[in-house]
């Protein structure tokens, strides 16, 4: 979870309803996002569930995407910030996430395209806005957008919804996102990913999550494995 991210969410939240109960998956907490608010802080008067593939913080549920274990129809949001370019089979996932959605649930979903490897515990796929798409056949499209230099973004992010969203409800979330897009989306840090070269990039990044992880250790929290491969 990035920070900017956060701040979509709640120019999401400001706009329109989001049905409940929210299900979020990539849910734990990781070395590095602690000190940010949880998502579950913009849903505080609904039913909200954390789900990741092991208990920790921010964790309700072990839930796999590949294959969940929630009842048809059942679901009213779902989240997924920075979290499909974990998942091995992103159009499995997809087609479970609308199995449990209800007629008329939303998905916002959020990737990193130009970013270092961050492996918890593997990280497989980037997507461009058209990737997006494509996964959201089997959905009502309401906003898709890139974010950062045309050519090189450093974020996607989509919604979509099982069945179509009244007008003014889809204008609104497409309103925000592009909004976000061109106000909300760049930090300090999206700004160092367009202007770092590669090198200075990774080895920053890799230094970065040592620090964090050696923080959370000092400070007696439990500290997730990367994959051997990842930064």
């Amino acid at each position: 979870m990035r920070g900017t991210l956060l701040t979509l969410l709640g120019e999401l939240t400001r706009c329109t309803k989001f049905p409940e109960p929210v299900y979020e998956f990539g849910a734990f907490r990781v070395s590095g996002q602690r000190h940010l608010p949880e998502v579950r802080d913009f849903f505080t008067d609904k039913a909200f569930v954390g789900c990741d593939l092991r208990m920790g913080p921010g964790v309700d549920e072990v839930q796999d995407l590949h294959a969940l274990a929630i009842p048809d129809g059942s679901v009213g949001t779902v989240l997924l910030f920075d979290t499909i370019e974990h998942v091995r089979a992103p159009w499995q996932a997809l087609a479970e996430i609308h199995r449990v959605l209800k007629p008329g649930g939303i998905v916002i979903m959020t990737s990193v395209w130009y970013f270092p490897i961050h492996a918890y515990p593997d990280d497989y796929w980037r997507f461009t806005a058209s990737a997006f798409r494509t996964l959201f056949e089997d959905f009502e499209t309401v906003s898709v957008a890139m974010c950062g230099i045309q050519r090189l973004p450093h974020t996607v992010v989509g919604v979509a919804s099982k069945g179509p969203l009244a007008p003014d409800a889809a204008a609104a979330i497409d309103r925000a996102v592009q909004a976000w897009r061109v106000h909300g989306s760049r930090t300090w840090k999206e700004s160092v990913l367009d202007l770092a070269p590669p090198l200075l990039l990774v080895h920053g990044y890799h230094w970065f999550l040592q620090a964090m992880e050696q923080w959370d250790r000092l400070l007696g929290r439990d500290v997730p494995p990367r994959h051997p491969h990842g930064s």
